[in-house]
């Protein structure tokens, strides 16, 4: 699959996320954002392969705005952290990924929940989550996801196995269920963030890196 991270590319996967985390998003120019209701209380910008100029104005409002921060996209993540160092930006996280994946080779089948556990699926348009629980104790939630449809991408999102239940292959069911319930639209391409720990997970579910993510924050005195 020949693709590469765009602006474009970006303001739907803020789309996506936004939309399945509930948060309201704005598009201006190449300055995408979201209201992290659920975390800080404040807006979040993001942007792909920010200039200086936009990395200062940024910054800039970042230290009037303490709450808010700035996540970005970038190819070359050692510039982009010099870059940003010098518009009095933090780097706060820098390990994540920006990944893909053509959805004609993925399972259309629902998955078959492993022995003691149950999944549970809820449908809102286009907006989709998949929890997998204990049989015996369905208010434990050992895993779930979440996956919104944008055009003709499907983004997932909080991918989360409990800790007492990982490396059972339940975080590998929840993107199976996940990717049926995807398919069950018109889409292309699959589109998620990745933390260092789930990178592995994707790479081995045939999912490609396409940059790094890095989170900035105000550097504060």
């Amino acid at each position: 699959m020949d693709f590469s991270a765009s602006d474009e590319l970006i303001g739907t996967w803020v789309t996506g996320w936004a939309g399945a985390r509930g948060y309201e998003s704005r598009h201006e120019g190449r300055v995408h954002a979201a209201l992290r209701h659920d975390t800080t209380g404040d807006w979040e910008y993001v942007i792909f392969e920010p200039s200086s100029e936009e990395l200062a104005a940024v910054g800039s409002t970042l230290t009037k705005h303490p709450t808010r921060r700035l996540t970005a996209f970038s190819s070359d993540s050692q510039a982009l952290a010099d870059a940003a160092a010098a518009a009095g930006l933090l780097t706060v996280a820098a390990e994540d990924a920006l990944m893909i994946v053509d959805m004609d080779g993925q399972d259309v089948e629902d998955p078959r929940p492993l022995d003691g556990f149950t999944i549970e699926t809820e449908r809102d348009g286009k907006h989709s989550y998949v929890s997998i629980h204990l049989e015996d104790d369905p208010s434990v939630v050992a895993a779930s996801g979440h996956v919104s449809v944008v055009g003709d991408f499907a983004i997932f999102d909080r991918i989360i196995t409990s800790p007492d239940f990982r490396r059972r292959g339940l975080g590998s069911l929840v993107m199976r269920a996940l990717v049926a319930l995807a398919l069950e639209h018109d889409i292309e391409h699959g589109l998620l963030v990745a933390s260092i720990d789930g990178q592995a997970l994707y790479r081995y579910l045939g999912w490609t890196p396409l940059g790094t993510v890095m989170t900035f924050e105000a550097k504060l005195s």
